[in-house]
């Protein structure tokens, strides 16, 4: 697995302000996605929840290189420890509720 933390801030494509955390398996693919955005939301998606009406999974295969690129904002490695209590803290707009 693959855990990266990215940051849009100072990306020169116009992109909104986000935070988001990223779980990306060995195959390139995002298993897990959480975003956080400039106005405080917060949106999460799984590959059992890959998409509604706020966003969606990021799509394709992770391109380290291309995502490291400084125009796009900054790309971190984190540990899944990190991602993983990020994950479980976060209240995302899009949970579902419990039944």
């Amino acid at each position: 697995m693959i855990y990266r933390l990215e940051c849009s801030s100072g990306n020169i494509h116009g992109l909104d302000e986000y935070v988001s955390y990223s779980e990306i398996g060995a195959d390139g693919y995002w298993l897990r996605y959480l975003e956080f955005r400039a106005d405080g939301s917060a949106l999460r998606y799984t590959t059992q929840h890959p998409a509604d009406h706020l966003g969606i999974l990021p799509e394709g295969v992770w391109d380290e290189v291309e995502a490291s690129k400084a125009e796009y904002g900054t790309v971190t490695p984190i540990s899944r420890a990190l991602f993983e209590s990020v994950w479980s803290a976060s209240h995302c707009m899009n949970d579902k509720p419990p039944h």
